[in-house]
């Protein structure tokens, strides 16, 4: 199966605002690159470059890709068009399945991809990683690709499946640690510190 990694990721020095009351925004752009630059190279260690697809505004971020594919989003801020660009553009080159990855996963490993691409086990089927809440989506891979399947927002796990199951798609949860930690509040990046024995 063709897999495809699709990585999301805003202006660095936009990202993260929730982070703001711990991180200076210089800080903040560093580490939102730093996170990006450990999702792309697990992405890479797993499936290679010719097979990611980063889909960013920001031209640093499309410049790190390299040599991975760099998609240019047309209208900035609405996170499920662009996936849905990216995924056109994924199965426009080959892909047969498609693996979304956030760019706030500090824990991801190659296994943690690795999980879900065995997950996708043939058929139209939709692995779905949630937050440590189950109330988020943090990974999302299916094939074949849909376009129209993306739900990222409010309570994105649960409008994840429901949106899957309506389209005939298997549906197969995986929960692992260095899926379900993201970094979207000073709470949980403090817990992330604590966590890898690191400091701000």
């Amino acid at each position: 199966m063709n897999l495809w990694a699709i990585i999301p990721v805003k202006p660095f020095g936009l990202g993260k605002s929730r982070l703001a009351s711990v991180l200076r925004d210089p800080q903040r752009a560093d580490f939102n690159s730093r996170m990006f630059r450990h999702v792309l190279d697990a992405a890479r260690d797993t499936l290679g470059s010719d097979r990611i697809a980063v889909v960013s505004t920001d031209p640093d971020a499309l410049t790190l890709a390299s040599p991975a594919h760099a998609v240019r989003e047309s209208e900035p801020g609405d996170l499920n068009r662009a996936l849905a660009l990216a995924a056109e553009y994924a199965a426009q080159h080959g892909a047969e399945a498609i693996l979304v990855l956030p760019a706030d996963l500090p824990d991801l490993t190659r296994e943690d991809i690795e999980a879900l691409r065995r997950a996708l086990d043939g058929g139209r089927c939709c692995a779905i990683a949630p937050d440590a809440a189950e109330s988020g989506t943090n990974a999302l891979a299916m094939t074949p690709p849909d376009e129209s399947l993306f739900r990222f927002g409010a309570d994105s796990f649960a409008a994840h499946v429901q949106a899957a199951q309506a389209r005939g798609c298997r549906v197969t949860i995986v929960r692992r640690p260095g899926l379900a930690h993201d970094l979207d509040t000073p709470e949980s990046y403090h817990a992330w510190l604590n966590r890898v024995g690191a400091s701000a």
